[in-house]
């Protein structure tokens, strides 16, 4: 590329994102008509363009600005009173001026001429001067010279904090990174099988440079969530003026950062939800006054960020979704049948909007009516390990609720395996492994109406076998039953599987055309073996394995829900004594080496996550400071509770067991009574008297 072509590729760069700012000043100019400071701002915009187009050659693109830089200052300098038609006319000369920068995008040069009735209709404005005779009166704000509009400070230029790369070679970047990924698997696993030595601790170095490297190639990639939704309010403006309606659209966590190829499906869900809700679920201005609402709809649009994924939601203040309604549409359409419909609650209800073919617009219109899109927006979310769930309040308004992950590159796993195969699931949409031994499993699994259910802490969980929704041969193992416990997008189900491996970071690929259509693979990696696998979507499995709704359930008459004794995880700990925790404060469980623990200032830690773990030795007979051996094993309950995170080590962990506290004082113990756990006593341990006698902060 030539210094000339670099040149114009950055001033196309830049007035793109200067119009994009442009378009929300301008709708914010119709609530802040007099407000001097935006004026200035929406003036540089155009400035900044005119500018450069001069510099350039331009001379077409600097005709148009010019024009629209005159009715701007005649609005700075009071000669001319602002109008909503003002700002109409000078939306549409962004897009005009957006129709030379992809001409010079693809040709190189501007091509034809702008069109003469943008030039009049900007040009109709300043001769009609409906607010010459505030000219005479000029504001103090009107009169002071705007330091904004001078020549821009060069100076500014010596500070430089960042700079512009090409999109292609981050791609790159990652590519190569998502490699190492790979390779540093194949170093631990030959390091795991050293003891000691060199490797191991060349291992370690690798693993934390890589990772290093990881976060900051990932960083880089980032785009704020504020690219893809600025361009809402001037659509949901537009949208609306067609149909007659007022709309104003909120915005906010417009910084929160986001994988490029997140953001890029989250932008295509978006466009469909703003359309829609502006189309269905805002009422016209009559109507709402009808109601007692503000003529104007409010539409919110707000991203969060939060434990490795994003969260957005978009709400409105419109008619909302009629549950009823939907399921009649539903049935009415074909798409379930009327005894389906009699067992759909109101939630379930609400989730067949994403089905195909089907409206809550009684009539066809441009913009929607014909039943396509939102069982789109779920699959392209899906598409990128991402969820929508939809809840809404008849006559106050309908929320979607969007998460996806903060990456697709590099993803953590939980390594599974199901007859024969070797799989990946997203290590985010785990909440736990559980097994269950040849007794609890045919006391607490039970097959209801050909729905497997296990009763997991008081609750129903329905459980499928990976094998069986993958079409392959069903485990018959009689050593009992491995099952994850998944959540994708609000719905909570267990997956059994043969075995759960480690928890490994994986380089997700596309599919290959073959097998991108099954919806329950989201990708496939190479492990460190040099093997391929494929890893499951938990949104597809749960749509394969026919979950539908948030929270299905049995009838009550059929699986009644007992309410039982709460859940508590029994451990030995020093000469044989039982101690308990509540399964509530429990987070995971660890058998982790030794070496893996440290002593700061007095106290043993483990390295969890990005943070340092205390932990609390409950086994008074292992030795685990510096003198311990690095080979060995040890036990470890990760606790967390609103006083924060403990690790509390112990010799064995022995089972899950319901149980009832006796009120009798226990002496000297770690907790406050006994606790009768069938027909045995055991010293329940108060977590957060243990967090807090650790020093841990909250």
């Amino acid at each position: 590329m030539s210094d000339d072509d670099e040149i114009i590729q950055a001033f196309l760069e830049e007035s793109r994102e200067g119009l994009d700012q442009l378009e929300l000043d301008l709708i914010e100019l119709e609530t802040r008509p007099r407000d001097p400071e935006l004026l200035a701002q929406i003036y540089r915009s155009v400035h900044s363009i005119k500018g450069t187009c001069g510099f350039l050659g331009y001379q077409g693109l600097e005709a148009l600005t010019h024009r629209g830089e005159d009715l701007l200052d005649a609005l700075r300098a009071g000669r001319l009173a602002f109008a909503p038609a003002i700002a109409t006319s000078l939306l549409r000369l962004s897009d005009a001026i957006r129709t030379f920068l992809s001409a010079i995008e693809t040709t190189g040069e501007e091509g034809a001429d702008a069109d003469p009735a943008i030039l009049a209709e900007l040009a109709a404005h300043l001769e009609d001067r409906p607010g010459a005779a505030a000219a005479e009166r000029p504001t103090h704000e009107a009169a002071q010279p705007s330091q904004d509009s001078a020549a821009p400070d060069l100076r500014s230029g010596l500070h430089e904090t960042s700079i512009r790369v090409d999109v292609d070679l981050l791609d790159r970047l990652m590519d190569l990174v998502g490699e190492l990924v790979l390779v540093r698997g194949k170093v631990g696993d030959l390091a795991a099988e050293e003891d000691g030595g060199e490797l191991v601790a060349s291992y370690r170095q690798l693993r934390r440079i890589s990772g290093g490297l990881l976060e900051s190639v990932m960083r880089a990639r980032l785009q704020q969530v504020g690219t893809v939704t600025r361009k809402f309010p001037r659509i949901a403006r537009d949208l609306a003026a067609s149909m007659e309606k007022l709309v104003s659209v909120e915005l906010h966590g417009e910084d929160v950062g986001v994988d490029r190829a997140v953001n890029e499906a989250l932008g295509d869900a978006l466009v469909h939800l703003v359309r829609n809700m502006v189309d269905h679920g805002i009422e016209s201005p009559a109507d709402r006054i009808a109601i007692g609402k503000n003529p104007e709809g409010r539409l919110r649009i707000a991203a969060s960020h939060e434990g490795g994924r994003v969260h957005v939601e978009v709400s409105d203040d419109g008619r909302g979704i009629d549950p009823e309604r939907l399921a009649a549409g539903a049935v009415s359409a074909g798409l379930i049948s009327h005894e389906e419909a009699d067992t759909l609650d109101g939630e379930g209800c609400l989730e067949l909007i994403f089905l195909p073919g089907l409206s809550t617009k009684t009539s066809v219109t441009s913009v929607s009516g014909r039943g396509v899109g939102m069982d789109a927006v779920r699959a392209n979310l899906e598409r990128v390990g991402g969820g929508i769930t939809v809840a809404s309040d008849v006559g106050q308004g309908t929320v979607f609720r969007i998460d996806v992950p903060l990456t697709v590159a590099v993803v953590p796993t939980v390594v599974v395996h199901a007859a024969g195969g070797r799989y990946c699931v997203p290590q985010g949409e785990v909440q736990e492994v559980v097994h269950l031994g040849p007794d609890r499993a045919r006391k607490e699994v039970s097959d209801v109406s050909g729905a497997r259910l296990y009763r997991l802490r008081g609750g129903l969980l329905p459980l499928f076998d990976l094998a069986e929704v993958l079409g392959l041969p069903r485990s018959t193992s009689s050593e009992g039953i491995t099952l994850l416990v998944l959540d994708a997008s609000g719905r909570r189900f267990g997956i059994v599987v043969d075995d759960v491996g480690a928890t490994v970071e994986v380089v997700v690929k596309p599919l290959t055309r073959g097998i991108r259509s099954i919806p329950v693979f989201a990708g496939v990696t190479i492990m460190s073996d040099g093997r391929p696998a494929l890893v499951l979507d938990p949104d597809g499995l749960a749509d394969r394995a026919g979950l539908t709704t948030a929270a299905p359930a049995a009838s009550t008459e059929e699986a009644p829900v007992v309410r039982e004794a709460p859940s508590w995880l029994v451990a030995t700990g020093t000469g044989g004594r039982q101690l308990a925790v509540t399964m509530s404060s429990v987070w995971r469980l660890e058998r982790l080496r030794r070496d893996r623990l440290q002593r700061v200032s007095q106290t043993d830690v483990i390295h969890y996550g990005d943070a340092l773990i205390p932990l609390v030795r409950l086994d008074d007979d292992l030795d685990l400071g510096p003198s311990a051996p690095d080979d060995g094993e040890v036990d470890v309950i990760i606790c967390n509770s609103t006083a924060g995170w403990i690790g509390l080590v112990v010799e064995s962990i022995e089972d899950i067991v319901p149980g009832r506290l006796v009120p009798s004082a226990v002496p000297g113990g770690p907790g406050m009574a006994r606790l009768e756990l069938d027909g045995r006593l055991a010293e329940p341990l108060d977590v957060e008297a243990l967090i807090a006698g650790a020093g841990v902060v909250r």
